[in-house]
């Protein structure tokens, strides 16, 4: 894409140049870019002499811009802008659209390509900002400081996936960076969390909760799963763990096998190459991971660790296999409180769940309502041409870049009037 725009770019250039060509001899009319049209009816008086007013006026007649050619180079320079603005306004006039000339699309792609740049190297550079803050937790951790809270957690772990991420992205942002944009498009998964715009990590739930959805289906058709459900049954006081996660450790997970460890990992939106082996460990670590998050968003024997945030509920709910997506906030925050009531509050059920159990949970709590919905939205997003979603991605990152500049220009003013005030009181 920027090679394209360097190749505009240079067009651009050389158009400037032609159109400033140096004048021509004296007493030789102008050459001509095309063929010698027939002739035209005989001008009218007004039209005898090519004076600035006949030139402007070449918009409402076409016969006047004829007229305006046969004058000397630096009018017929003014005469073919002019005309070029004649067609577009009254293509405008028509109701179409006009068309841009090659300068002012090389000069729209050219700005373009630079609020694409500057926003992937801020996110980049927003990177290294959180492995300073990050190195700054660890020390005060390690020397016996303030322990770590839930927000610094997600820091650190967000920005490990993150530095995993950035070799390759760094190398399609300067080397292949054609490709960009279908990496945007096509492998969102490639991008560090601070490059990606609010509408592909939407669509990147939607298509996680559309695999989540096709993953419960088939787990609740499963004999061997029906066998392991309900995980938690009774309500209220009447808490309990079933039957058959009573005072059980891994080998309910180990009894899960092939197709079924598969649909389960993707309940967690979890990778699933690798065999069984490393699809059954990598669920493991995460519902390991589940269960440290889930003690930090109720400490001090409360729920007041819970997000608030709608993103931030939506990724937690999706982390634990729950419903993330086309559902109210407050349906989102309730599921999660009864997550974390039958897995940390309840003494009943969370001291004896084991982290085999925990994996199962999400059958009994996730809600397939709805579902046809976010297929349908993503139907007719996968129907769109390549070009139509390029010009998408390019028009959210330079309007998402230009509200970055719009608030820190207004974060620079308040600062600038402050002080000024203060100045003014001091006086």
């Amino acid at each position: 894409m920027l090679s394209a725009v360097r190749c505009l770019h240079q067009s651009s250039s050389l158009l400037q140049q032609v159109q400033k060509g140096a004048p021509a001899k004296a007493g030789s009319p102008p050459k001509s870019p095309s063929a010698p049209r027939p002739a035209k009816p005989a001008a009218t008086p007004q039209q005898k002499k090519p004076t600035a007013s006949s030139v402007t006026s070449a918009s409402v007649t076409p016969a006047k811009t004829d007229a305006a050619t046969s004058a000397p180079t630096d009018s017929a320079t003014t005469t073919t802008t002019t005309t070029t603005t004649t067609s577009s306004e009254v293509a405008t006039e028509d109701g179409k659209p006009a068309q841009k000339t090659l300068k002012e699309r090389a000069k729209e792609l050219w700005a373009t390509a630079k609020y694409l740049f500057k926003f992937y190297f801020n996110g980049v550079k927003q990177i290294w900002a959180n492995r300073n803050r990050v190195a700054e937790i660890q020390q005060r951790v390690a020397g016996g400081g303030a322990p770590l809270s839930r927000e610094e957690a997600q820091l650190i772990r967000v920005h490990r996936a993150d530095m995993r991420k950035l070799p390759l992205f760094l190398t399609i942002l300067l080397i292949l960076e054609e490709a960009l944009p279908l990496v945007v498009i096509w492998a969102p998964s490639l991008l560090p969390s601070t490059c990606i715009l609010p509408n592909q990590l939407l669509k990147i739930r939607m298509k996680e909760e559309v695999a989540r959805a096709a993953a419960y289906k088939k787990l609740c058709e499963v004999e061997e799963v029906k066998a392991l459900l309900p995980v938690v049954s009774g309500t209220g006081q009447n808490l309990r763990l079933a039957q058959p996660h009573k005072d059980a450790d891994d080998e309910v997970l180990a009894k899960i096998k092939g197709e079924t460890l598969v649909q389960l990992a993707k309940l967690f939106s979890l990778s699933t190459w690798g065999g069984a082996a490393m699809t059954r460990r990598r669920l493991v670590e995460h519902l390991k991971y589940i269960r440290s998050d889930d003690e930090m968003m109720c400490e001090g024997g409360g729920y007041q660790f819970i997000p608030q945030n709608a993103e931030a509920v939506a990724k937690a709910c999706s982390e634990r296999g729950l419903r993330a997506t086309e559902v109210p906030q407050k349906e989102m925050y309730d599921t999660l409180r009864t997550w974390l009531l039958y897995t940390t509050r309840s003494p009943a059920t969370s001291r004896s769940l084991s982290t085999s159990s925990l994996a199962l949970l999400p059958l009994q709590l996730y809600n397939p309502r709805s579902i046809q919905e976010i297929e349908a939205s993503l139907a007719a997003e996968s129907g769109r041409g390549l070009m139509e979603k390029t010009k998408d991605v390019l028009n959210e990152v330079v309007e998402t870049e230009k509200k970055v500049l719009e608030r820190d220009q207004k974060t620079d003013d308040e600062i600038q009037q402050k002080a000024k005030e203060a100045q003014a009181a001091r006086k």
